[in-house]
């Protein structure tokens, strides 16, 4: 009985590594493009900012959609079923990213590799829960820490195979090594008994209503939605873009930036576990160091730019300091899981997620309309946007990391404890 409960557990922490190899492109496909891409984008398209932040927003969209529908589709068909076909999904799309030859068709596969890649992160997070119940922190911590690696591949390594390889063959390379590890997992799966269809579970939005009447959720979602859209926007959408024209930086350069500022998040959510669990499970200090983190990155950028201020290793040195303390994941969902009664903590992570992605779009699309009221100067091809056009996409930046400033000091400290939040009152 010990070895085949071993086997058993060896075969599905086999499929975790799978997964984690997909979420990992996930991670490139999302930073990747357009950020570290913008420009190279704008010429091989001919379109305004908004058009390529709306290749970014299309995925974040796609993607922040599929949170809760996902996590209705795993409590009805199961991790296996909803991991088979949404890693097939962000397969096709892309395939379908790397061969478009239009803005639309790219439109198109962004869609759907964000409704594939989507539905990846809460399935690693279900089979981690189920599989490694006692190392479950440390477990998401090494996942996500895999994950977020793909933003650092994303920026400098990726433009150094685009230069050397082309555009459209890194990006087939890359797809070919996600059907490969989605074959893999799929090897592993069919062979096992799939779970039985719980036809109980209903696709209501009904289904989310106790998970959002509860005061401490909201605070939280709209807390950790603005912290990560704010450093999202910056890494994957107009970060690099920023550090081209109003800091004049050449783009390898401030693709390594970038791809530093990658590692660090994903150091950064990994040493946040580490640092909770040392400090007697406290959840509340970590999410106020990233609410001051916050205001003050966004509140110096305006003030630099306001004295004229180009220096690129000072806006470096200010996005790294944003990015160390953006992925809270580690902290948010065991404070979830805390604070939440054991039948909602699903529900609840999948609204975690969807609120994620959702200001990440949203935030996307606003820069871009922003940018797209100031005419750019044409120089050897590229649009290059002037300072009147950057301050006022940081001031707009700024006044969102006011929320997030305000409500990291409204969070609930658990010490591990479970604490059910109620709508009216804690139990």
């Amino acid at each position: 009985m010990s070895r085949l409960y071993t086997a058993v557990k060896l075969r599905f922490s086999i499929i975790l590594l799978c997964g984690t190899i997909l979420y990992f492109f996930a991670n490139i496909q999302r930073v990747a493009f357009p950020g570290a891409v913008f420009d190279r984008l704008q010429q091989l398209y001919g379109c305004e900012a908004a058009g390529i932040t709306g290749l970014g927003a299309s995925f974040m969209f796609a993607y922040a959609l599929m949170q809760p529908l996902t996590g209705l589709l795993l409590d009805r068909y199961g991790g296996s079923r909803v991991f088979c076909c949404g890693g097939l999904i962000f397969g096709i799309g892309e395939f379908l990213f790397a061969r478009a030859g239009t803005l639309p068709a790219a439109y198109i596969a962004q869609v759907l590799a964000g409704i594939g890649a989507g539905s990846l992160y809460l399935f690693l997070v279900r089979e981690n829960m189920r599989i490694f119940p006692k190392k479950y922190n440390m477990v998401l911590a090494a996942i996500i820490l895999c994950g977020y690696s793909g933003s650092v591949v994303a920026n400098a390594p990726m433009l150094y195979l685009i230069d050397h390889f082309g555009f459209r063959n890194t990006l087939t390379v890359n797809a070919s090594i996600t059907v490969l590890a989605w074959v893999a997992a799929i090897f592993l799966i069919l062979p096992g008994r799939l779970p039985n269809v719980r036809k109980a579970h209903t696709f209501s939005p009904k289904e989310f209503f106790p998970v959002l009447k509860i005061p401490h959720n909201l605070k939280l979602y709209t807390f950790s939605a603005l912290n990560f859209g704010l450093y999202y926007v910056i890494q994957t959408v107009i970060g690099k873009k920023f550090l081209q024209d109003y800091c004049s930086m050449k783009d390898l350069d401030a693709g390594w930036i970038f791809s530093v500022t990658g590692a660090l998040a994903a150091a950064g959510g990994f040493s946040f576990a580490f640092l909770s669990h040392f400090a007697g499970e406290r959840r509340q200090i970590f999410c106020r160091i990233a609410g001051c983190s916050s205001i003050a990155v966004f509140g110096c950028i305006v003030l630099l730019i306001l004295c004229g201020i180009k220096n690129g290793v000072v806006f470096a040195a200010l996005f790294l300091l944003l990015s160390s303390t953006a992925s809270l994941s580690t902290i948010l969902i065991p404070l979830l899981r805390e604070t939440n009664q054991e039948q909602m903590v699903g529900k609840a992570v999948s609204m975690l997620n969807f609120t994620f992605y959702l200001a990440v779009a949203g935030l996307g699309n606003l820069t871009g309309l922003l940018l797209n009221c100031f005419s750019p100067v044409i120089q050897d091809g590229l649009r290059i946007y002037g300072t009147t056009a950057w301050l006022t996409v940081f001031i707009v930046l700024f006044c969102f990391s006011c929320p997030v400033f305000y409500f990291s000091f409204r969070m609930q400290e658990t010490f591990g404890k479970k604490i059910i939040m109620t709508s009216c009152k804690r139990k």
